[in-house]
């Protein structure tokens, strides 16, 4: 009787968002990403398949919004990078954010990483993700040398760092993140810094 009284009651579109995002969020975590479609989301809410449609133009918009809060803790995590005195600190404080970020709302990430693959939405929404992070390491690249490419060096490390976070931390450990993350940092201070 209460599920039907709930599936019968007026929700406000936040509400009816929030489940979909919440059913969404928790499948994505649970199963593999290709079998997380939009009836299977709908099963775990109170709500019609057809209303994913109401509140959402298709599987895309949806990433975009588990994506934002997620955008907001990489932007913070670059804007400290940039702004700091000593970048090497303040580069592995990134490495430690990111990884939490990973192991934490990884499957978020692998999702959209795979769906940009075959998908244009997907890969632009992809690219919109990386390239605030690709822009500040490049930065951080031609200060430490002006001479080197910065910019093709700063997509390979960052295209590095997503391929090691999704296959090391995503759901792993908590131990695993100090692994993941004093190997990310080597490798960087190796390439950025490799006389000191």
């Amino acid at each position: 009787m209460a599920i039907a009284e709930s599936k019968r009651r007026r929700r406000t579109v936040q509400e009816a968002r929030a489940e979909i995002l919440a059913a969404a969020s928790a499948l994505l975590r649970e199963r593999p990403s290709d079998t997380v479609t939009v009836s299977a989301i709908m099963s775990r809410t109170t709500l019609s398949r057809k209303s994913f449609y109401v509140y959402f133009p298709d599987r895309v918009a949806l990433l975009r919004e588990l994506l934002a809060p997620l955008r907001a803790v990489t932007d913070a995590a670059i804007a400290r990078w940039r702004t700091a005195t000593d970048p090497r600190p303040a580069a592995r404080a990134a490495l430690e954010s990111a990884a939490r970020m990973y192991q934490r709302d990884g499957a978020v990430l692998r999702t959209l990483a795979e769906a940009s693959q075959r998908d244009a939405e997907a890969a632009g929404l992809w690219r919109e993700f990386l390239e605030p992070l690709e822009q500040a390491a490049a930065e951080t690249i031609s200060r430490a040398d002006a001479r080197l490419p910065h910019e093709s060096i700063a997509r390979a490390l960052v295209a590095m760092n997503v391929h090691y976070l999704l296959d090391e931390v995503v759901g792993a450990e908590p131990e695993v993140l100090d692994t993941a993350v004093d190997t990310l940092a080597a490798i960087w201070e190796r390439t950025l810094y490799p006389h000191d």
